[in-house]
């Protein structure tokens, strides 16, 4: 793809309470670096009503291409916002965009994802680009929504994103773009002329001997190695309560092989009265896996890693989008601020920053696009 060198990105935050105050606060402080924007991207934390930010989106930038979500957190100038509307405008001669808003997921993911794949094609064509997805974070089944969109859309295509999700209550979640507003749905948008570099890592470390995931459905483990998986992963980690689960959850991950050496995670949500564990996403029957552990300092270190590799590009690029896992900043805590200087360290100032604390993250730097847990996905476009 031949480098647009007059691309445009601009970035705009607020606080304001009023949906339509902040969003044309933070276009407002965007659009003087970009004018017109080819796609607006929009990342609310709840509390925003997705309508009110649109029709105050549309005042502003007219009916061209915007995608966005809630967020459990917007990750903007190095802090972490709980509570904020962010935007990422992009424009210059060349880029397009279009978008697509896909409901009612949970029913039937990869036709779902199929369909998906094939309205942006319909409305944008099949020329490369690089897909922008923000699928509910607390669907059925991401995965099998990605593999209907790879499905229709092929490997022409990269794919990045992040689930979108509310302040970690778990209630409910807004996906939307101009054609509207959804939940259980997944928000996307095809952007063309613009070259993206990802990379991604966790700094998780298999701890123990590999076991077999003997009986799975969906999200739902019941069975490790032929014993009732709560049992076997109580064993697995030495010591662990139904009530203590949460904590042992996030420690303890479980890693599925993939290429290279590498571990895509898998997080364990909840342990279930029958015996069964409940993850965030699907764990396939009879693949094998392994306890996984890291600290502080490895998921800081591949933090760094990710923006150094991502950074790595034949000119400077002219933004980075981060989807950090957000139980990466519950697990860090204070320590967070250590990862995001890790981040900064390696870009230099004029390159702008925006991100999102992700219920998981989607890239497709294997191939095919994947769903991750516990990961720090970084793309940087030029």
């Amino acid at each position: 793809m031949t480098r647009i060198p007059d691309l445009r990105v601009g970035l705009g935050f607020s606080n304001e309470y009023d949906a339509r105050a902040a969003v044309q606060c933070a276009l407002e402080q965007a659009l003087g670096r970009t004018g017109r924007p080819a796609l607006t991207l929009v990342l609310t934390t709840e509390g925003y009503d997705p309508e009110e930010v649109i029709v105050g989106a549309v005042r502003v930038v007219g009916n061209s291409p915007l995608v966005g979500a809630w967020v459990p957190g917007i990750i903007f100038g190095f802090e972490v916002y709980a509570r904020g509307l962010s935007v990422c405008t992009i424009g210059g001669e060349g880029i397009e965009a279009v978008t697509h808003l896909e409901k009612n997921v949970s029913a039937s993911p990869f036709a779902r994802g199929e369909k998906a794949g094939e309205a942006l094609l319909e409305k944008g064509g099949d020329s490369p680009g690089t897909v922008l997805l923000f699928p509910d974070g607390s669907s059925a089944n991401i995965s099998e929504l990605l593999r209907g969109l790879y499905n229709a859309m092929g490997p022409d295509f990269k794919y990045i994103g992040g689930g979108s999700g509310d302040n970690l209550r778990f209630n409910s979640t807004y996906q939307f773009t101009e054609e509207g507003v959804g939940s259980d749905a997944v928000a996307a948008a095809v952007l063309r002329g613009i070259n993206f570099k990802v990379e991604l890592d966790h700094g998780w470390s298999p701890a123990g001997e590999p076991f077999t995931i003997t009986r799975a459905e969906g999200r739902r483990v019941y069975e490790i190695d032929g014993i009732p998986a709560f049992e076997r992963y109580t064993a697995l980690v030495r010591s662990c309560t139904r009530n203590g689960f949460p904590y042992y959850g996030m420690q303890y991950p479980l890693g599925l092989p993939a290429a290279g050496g590498k571990f895509i995670i898998r997080d364990p949500l909840k342990a279930e009265e029958d015996g069964s564990i409940l993850f965030v996403t699907e764990v396939p029957e009879n693949t094998i896996a392994t306890i996984m552990e890291g600290d502080a300092e490895s998921l800081v270190a591949a933090a760094g890693g990710v923006a150094e590799g991502a950074l790595n590009t034949p000119v400077t690029p002219k933004v980075l989008i981060l989807f950090d896992c957000v139980s990466r900043y519950l697990l860090l805590g204070k320590d967070f601020s250590g990862e995001m200087e890790a981040i900064a360290g390696r870009l230099k100032p004029e390159i702008p920053v925006l991100g999102m604390l992700s219920f998981g993250e989607i890239s497709s730097v294997s191939g095919t696009p994947l769903f991750y847990n516990k990961t720090i996905v970084a793309a940087a476009g030029w």
